[in-house]
This record gives structure tokens, C-alpha cells and sequence, in this order.
């Protein structure tokens, strides 16, 4: 699956180093098989440390398929650039957005193998809060 929107839930890492969402998204990829539909969105438009609004909104955009979008952020203006970029969304879209609080690598990656388990995104949320 890996960057199919085929499965019921889709995971968006968003870090200020496109090094570290890549990075997360190989990993992931590595430990769970083709299985796992998740987007790196790491970084500025020009590819500087920081956060993009635009490039967030495009990599939920490409999950649009899923039934529940799960995002992952690192620090403080990330969730800002994230809660902007899910503004930007149609209703529809930003109904199926859940931002989750929690530490970025861990977080996501407990998020993917559970997402190979169950759809149930209560559950998977449930999983993440256990860190």
C-alpha cells in the first residue's frame, strides 16, 4: 500500500526536518511491510527546516481515501502549520483529520502497526496514548 490511499487510515508525520519525516516514514515502511499508508511532510516548500502549511495540506489531500487521517507532529509551530493546513480543507476532509498528541516516532509508529490490525481508530488512538 504504501502511498495508496487504499487502507482505512492514513498517517501524516509532520516534522520541521524532512530528514526526520522520511526517515520515520522508511522505518515505518521497513517494519511493516507496503501495509502502512504514510506521508512525510517534513520541512519548508524550498526544502529549509521548518514547517509548511501547504505541503501538510497536500499529503492529507493524498490520503482523501481513508477514512481517518492520522497526524503526527514534533513542536510547537508544527501544530500550528498543521491546525492551518487542516483549515484549508473541505469540511468533509477535515472531519476525517485527527491530530494526535504524543511523541512523533513512537507515536507513529505504534499508529501503523496497530493501523495493521484494526480500523478502529479508537483503538489505535488508544495504543498511542499508552506511551
Amino acid at each position: 500500500m504504501g502511498n495508496n490511499a487504499q487502507s482505512s487510515v492514513g498517517i501524516v508525520l509532520v516534522s520541521h526536518s524532512q530528514k526526520v519525516t522520511e526517515g520515520l516514514k522508511d522505518l515505518i515502511l521497513e517494519m511493516n511491510g507496503d501495509n502502512v499508508n504514510v506521508h512525510s511532510a517534513g520541512g519548508t516548500d524550498d526544502g529549509r527546516l521548518g514547517t509548511s502549511a501547504t505541503i501538510i495540506m497536500s499529503k492529507i489531500e493524498e490520503l482523501q481515501d481513508c477514512e481517518n487521517i492520522l497526524i503526527f507532529y514534533d513542536m510547537g509551530s508544527a501544530l500550528l502549520s498543521t491546525e492551518t493546513a487542516i483549515d484549508l480543507l473541505d469540511e468533509d476532509l477535515q472531519a476525517k483529520c485527527k491530530i494526535v498528541e504524543g511523541p512523533i516516532v513512537e507515536g507513529a509508529f505504534v499508529a501503523s502497526v496497530q493501523s495493521t490490525v484494526t480500523n478502529d481508530v479508537d483503538v489505535i488512538l488508544e495504543e498511542v496514548s499508552k506511551l
